[in-house]
């Protein structure tokens, strides 16, 4: 049995997840001026796979919209657009 083209965009939407936006089109913007990632990758080089200003800056975020113990911000993260 084929299926049908609203079967199959019922299934593509039922895979969808939903991503909290929060405060971030306000956040974003200041912290960018503020040229945190650009300064501690200045003052801390590092040769991670991931730059450690982008760290600094997921903390930042986090502590600013939806505080949480550091050992749920990878979960906090998850539900945001960030990823």
């Amino acid at each position: 049995m084929n299926p049908t083209q609203s079967d199959t965009y019922g299934a593509a939407i039922s895979a969808l997840r939903s991503r909290k936006i929060e405060g971030l089109p306000l956040f974003a913007p200041i912290l960018e001026s503020l040229q945190i990632r650009q300064t501690v990758n200045r003052l801390v080089p590092s040769e991670a796979d991931i730059d450690l200003g982008r760290v600094v800056l997921v903390l930042v975020l986090n502590r600013l919209l939806s505080p949480q113990p550091l050992y749920q911000v990878e979960d906090w993260l998850e539900q945001t657009i960030l990823p």
